[in-house]
């Protein structure tokens, strides 16, 4: 079975925004675990230091990689979106501007 470039780019478009939103979903439940997590180790003395510290630097990293995801999901996005220009394949009627990711960055450092 082949694509149409019409379905590929249907396709492609709804499961982009399926992926964004899933890492975004992600994010924000790791965030409130991140959260529940510190505040029972400041709540409870008898909560072993050394576990509880380790356990925080692992949710750290999770949550640092779903936001490294979070920018390779925009850079995908940027450069799927390029594609589907030069094809002339593009309906989506929402992209984030070309300079939002680089913006972001700037204001983070």
């Amino acid at each position: 079975m082949s694509l149409t470039i019409d379905a590929a780019t249907a396709r492609i478009v709804r499961e982009l925004h399926a992926s964004e939103a899933t890492i975004c979903d992600a994010l924000v439940a790791a965030s409130a675990l991140m959260h529940s997590t510190a505040l029972a180790d400041s709540q409870f003395a008898e909560v072993p230091a050394l576990k509880s510290q380790s356990a925080l630097l692992h949710l750290n990293k999770m949550l640092s990689g779903l936001i490294e995801a979070r920018g390779e999901a925009l850079r995908a996005h940027s450069q799927l979106l390029d594609i589907g220009r030069e094809m002339g394949a593009t309906e989506s009627p929402y992209c984030p501007p070309r300079n939002s990711l680089e913006a972001e960055q700037l204001q983070a450092a």
